[in-house]
């Protein structure tokens, strides 16, 4: 009794191929070619809301932002200037009635903000 060794290949063994494909073509100049991942895990992004309304107080990084469909949301605020910025294009955003795409994490803040 003989016995060969064969190796066989897994069907896992390929390489796994990228499902998503990058567009570099912008649909208008200003338009941005790339948008977020969405494998946040603990992440939530919530996309073509607006910005309501804003809310501050005379307190070092306290602002929040009311989003539609979500409510008032706090700006995460452990970087100042990062706060600074979120704040700011929230506030263009109101301004201009633009379309937003909101990232919140499981505290309920706002981590980022694409302004369209």
């Amino acid at each position: 009794m003989s016995t060969t060794n064969k190796k066989t290949k897994s069907a896992n063994s390929a390489p796994i191929e990228a499902k998503a494909s990058v567009s570099t073509k912008a649909a208008k100049s200003n338009e941005p070619t790339l948008l977020p991942e969405e494998d946040d895990a603990f992440g939530a992004w919530n996309n073509g809301v607006k910005i309501n309304n804003t809310w501050g107080k005379a307190q070092n990084t306290n602002a929040w932002l009311n989003v539609s469909g979500l409510g008032y949301k706090k700006i995460k605020d452990s970087n100042a200037q990062a706060f600074l910025a979120l704040l700011m294009l929230g506030t263009h955003a109101r301004d201009k009635n633009c379309t937003v795409n909101v990232r919140t994490e499981s505290d309920g803040k706002i981590y980022e903000l694409y302004v369209w």
